[in-house]
């Protein structure tokens, strides 16, 4: 998190710098800061997930229904709005936070678990943007993809029943090195809607654990009945560091 205040702050000094030197009507910068939403459901089928409880270790299966599940995103874009104002492209830097729940419960229904994987990342997102007066208006569809460099994993579950929650952070391997989201979105004014798809989700799939004692002893591999795909829409305020901002803005005229 540190490091990306850093970089933000070294984007934000070449702004500064250069706004005298540089025609910045179709070259801008502009700071992100908006939520991530994940719907998800449980797998389909898992059977190596228990419960431990004071009458012992108890097996828990998947609720077929959907979980909401934040995240959270802040970060910087660069804008290359092309001269006929219709179209431009952008690169972007920010760090993230996806996640994804699950709800598990007992036989009997007496035992219910809920199951949160949230990994944290640094993303560097391509677009490609169009639409009719795009820097007049702020207004305008756009396409692109992203590369995720995943930073840690870690499991949260909660009992039913119970206010206390129960962190694990994962080793390494439970979870991808890198996910490439593709999406398409449109921005309004300081508003923007994204729609993407993880075509691999951060978990690794082929992960696996070894349980149990001599005789006993097996290798199970956790996450291999999860999605192998991720949906998600997020929502984001991006804020122009142009004109475009302090003209509508007193005080930002004065802090910019």
């Amino acid at each position: 998190m540190k490091k990306l205040a850093l970089i933000i702050g070294l984007l934000t000094s070449i702004y500064a710098t250069s706004n005298a030197q540089v025609r910045w009507e179709f070259n801008y910068f502009a700071l992100e800061i908006g939520m991530h939403h994940n719907f998800a459901g449980a797998p389909d089928t898992l059977t190596n997930l228990v419960v431990k409880t004071d009458q012992g270790s108890i097996p828990v299966y998947p609720v077929q229904n959907v979980e909401y599940t934040p995240g959270y995103s802040v970060g910087m874009q660069f804008h290359h709005d092309f001269n006929n104002d219709k179209t431009g492209i952008v690169f972007g830097i920010n760090y993230s936070s996806y996640a994804a729940s699950a709800r598990y419960s007992s036989a009997d229904k007496a035992v219910e678990l809920k199951q949160t994987n949230r990994i944290t990342c640094v993303c560097f997102p391509v677009l490609f943007k169009f639409g009719h007066q795009i820097y007049n208006n702020q207004g305008y569809f756009y396409i692109g993809g992203q590369y995720n460099l995943n930073l840690g994993m870690s499991t949260i579950e909660k009992l039913k029943g119970s206010s206390t929650k129960v962190k694990h952070n994962q080793d390494k391997e439970a979870y991808n090195a890198f996910s490439t989201p593709i999406f398409v979105g449109f921005n309004y004014k300081l508003f923007n809607m994204r729609f993407s798809v993880m075509p691999q989700s951060f978990i690794n799939k082929d992960y696996s654990i070894a349980i149990g004692n001599g005789d006993n002893r097996q290798t199970i591999t956790p996450y291999d009945v999860h999605p192998g795909a991720m949906f998600y829409v997020s929502t984001s305020f991006i804020i122009p560091i142009s004109q475009w901002t302090t003209n509508r803005s007193y005080l930002l005229s004065k802090i910019f």
